[in-house]
């Protein structure tokens, strides 16, 4: 299935929390999707989703066959998983249905990857496709360079750099995709917190002036594992006293980009998309 296309008759979205699936949403149907049905989960999906798609069912995490079979009825053949679940709901606020149940049992280890590879692999045995996460949203993704106006002062380059190797191997480790560091020290690693309480954590304990670097996992699953920056996370380097953001280019995607530009910007806040060292 090409994108974007007049082609394009039936498609679905899995909708988590924030306004990434929102953004979804507008960018399909602007894209030519002429029924988009949409699966949002209770507690996480924004209630505005039903305005802006053709179809909204709602149901609770953990209700995989519910899911596939709903999107079956509207003979939907593609479908993208936009938006995150709350980690916690993975230990409190599960109801997961016969169908996850066997999936769960059947894992040795419980984490993002495995868990989304099984749904996936779910999905396709009913003939429904999952696309990567960044279907329809290419125009979004962080360029390479320099992205806003403000330019990183030599330090806060040399913490880029430093910031890049450990990113690099916390994620390749499946811990997590973000680091903070400041002159050449690592003041926290992101692990099953987020990103927003490692900022906050680093933050208070670098007492500003911080550079945080954000990776993707080598080799990531881009139907489901999209790192993003959204402006809850500009008020969190905000508040944090950060000096530099870096992302890596072409697999970032920026949630309402142009906003969360010109914030960073006011807030003095340099950002830039740099590709992995080979």
């Amino acid at each position: 299935m090409k994108a974007g296309t007049n082609a394009i008759t039936h498609f679905g979205l899995v909708a988590g929390r924030g306004h990434y699936p929102l953004m979804f949403c507008r960018e399909a149907k602007r894209r030519g999707v002429r029924h988009l049905a949409v699966v949002a989960m209770h507690g996480e999906t924004e209630p505005e989703i039903n305005e802006l798609a053709d179809r909204t069912d709602w149901v609770y995490v953990g209700q995989l066959d519910k899911t596939i079979k709903t999107f079956r009825r509207q003979q939907v053949t593609d479908v993208v998983f936009a938006g995150q679940v709350s980690p916690r709901r993975l230990f409190d606020g599960l109801r997961p249905d016969v169908r996850t149940l066997k999936i769960l049992a059947a894992l040795k280890e419980r984490n993002a990857e495995s868990i989304f590879t099984s749904v996936a692999d779910e999905f396709g045995k009913d003939g429904i496709n999952v696309l990567p996460a960044t279907t329809f949203l290419e125009r979004f993704l962080a360029p390479e360079g320099l992205i806003g106006k403000v330019k990183p002062g030599k330090s806060e380059c040399q913490d880029v750099a430093f910031g890049q190797r450990i990113a690099a191997e916390i994620s390749r480790l499946d811990i997590g995709q973000t680091v903070v560091v400041k002159g050449g020290t690592v003041l926290a690693v992101e692990a099953f917190e987020g990103t927003d309480k490692a900022i906050c954590r680093g933050g208070e304990l670098g007492r500003g002036g911080i550079v945080v670097v954000k990776a993707a996992k080598p080799g990531h699953d881009i139907r489901f594992d999209v790192p993003c920056i959204g402006l809850r996370t500009v008020e969190t380097l905000r508040a944090a006293g950060a000096k530099a953001l870096a992302v890596q280019a072409g697999v970032t995607l920026f949630i309402e980009m142009d906003r969360v530009i010109d914030e960073l910007n006011h807030a003095n806040i340099a950002v830039v998309g740099y590709r992995p060292e080979a």
